[in-house]
């Protein structure tokens, strides 16, 4: 979309006062605050024509402008480079991380900054080993229909995934059961050795079958692979009403959705901005969602961070504050890999 430069200012104007308030902005109180002189009245003009072309509405409660998810959209995408993150918050961060005593611990504390700093909710979904080379697989059993699979890879890298399991299979059979796929999956990639045990089992057909599969499938709802920090952030936001945050807590609590979205971006390069009907998650249409990846620099592991809040949040800061987490989890990642 083409405006000139007046447009653009009032937008810009109307978008961070908006962001900061939640109220609608009038001419003269934009009049105020422009750093171009304009009077009230050409103010009116310039706002009637960005609600002309969908980027400002008007509430029947009031003569001033909102931006709508159109206006956010045109704001985010077009007129916001990815900036430099202040210094205190850089400082906070590194902190932080650095004093994590693992890179477990690093990506909680940065769940719960990325929510602090934003006031959003922070997600971070941890890194896939799928390329690292497998050392060692422990099932720990924690009920009799579940386990704990711990997967350590030649890094030292852990990654726990639920799953379940016959409610007959007893604890002898999974301790040989353990063993047995230690014999297949050590000194092979996740991928290598998913593509073994199947072969295998489709020439045994033994009584794991479907908890093998399930094992190197997807996560399950219970995957504690995902860290989301801040939630509670959210209820401060009177735009987002309860009934859409039920449904949006209820996906903070099974996480598959969150995941399936975030392994999504995973591939994609650089910061990514989801507004409304942009979000790929129905239960964030009235939302938006900032990410970014992190990894090792061969991208050999790759896991995505982000914030997801109310569409009138604070783009500029949320979109650095991204950025600068995504490379410094990469470098944390980078140095303990190395």
């Amino acid at each position: 979309m083409d405006l000139n430069e007046r447009s653009i200012q009032v937008l810009n104007e109307i978008v961070d006062m908006y962001t900061r308030t939640g109220q609608p902005v009038g001419s003269k109180t934009l009049a105020e605050n422009l750093p171009m002189a304009l009077s009230p009245a050409s103010i009116r003009n310039v706002m009637a024509e960005l609600e002309g072309r969908g980027l400002l509405m008007s509430p029947h409660t009031s003569a001033g402008r909102i931006p709508t998810e159109e206006g956010f959209r045109f704001f985010a995408h077009g007129l916001v480079e990815v900036g430099d993150l202040n210094t205190r918050l850089k400082d906070e961060l590194k902190r932080r991380v650095d004093g994590a005593g693992s890179f477990d611990v690093a990506m909680q504390e940065v769940s719960r900054t990325l929510a602090q700093m934003s006031s959003c909710a922070g997600l971070v979904l941890a890194p896939r080993y799928n390329d690292a080379t497998l050392r060692q697989v422990e099932f720990i059993r924690l009920g009799a229909d579940k386990a704990l699979v711990v997967l350590v890879s030649d890094t030292g890298a852990v990654e726990n995934r639920m799953i379940p399991v016959p409610p007959s299979l007893t604890d002898a059979e999974l301790r040989t059961a353990c063993a047995e796929l230690n014999q297949v999956v050590k000194g092979k990639t996740l991928a290598a050795a998913r593509e073994q045990i199947i072969k295998t089992l489709r020439e045994k057909k033994s009584a794991l079958d479907s908890m093998m599969n399930t094992l190197f499938d997807a996560p399950s709802p219970n995957d504690t692979a995902l860290m989301v920090g801040g939630s509670q952030n959210l209820f401060s936001y009177p735009e987002l009403v309860r009934e859409r945050l039920h449904g949006l807590f209820e996906v903070f609590e099974e996480k598959r959705l969150l995941i399936g979205l975030l392994d999504q971006v995973r591939e994609s390069e650089g910061v990514k901005v989801f507004i409304g009907a942009e979000c790929p998650l129905e239960a964030a249409r009235d939302c938006a969602m900032i990410t970014a990846t992190y990894g090792t620099t061969d991208k050999r592991v790759v896991g995505t961070l982000g914030v997801i809040g109310p569409i009138r949040m604070d783009y500029r800061q949320s979109i650095a504050l991204v950025d600068y987490t995504a490379r410094l989890l990469s470098r944390v990642l980078d140095d303990r890999l190395a």
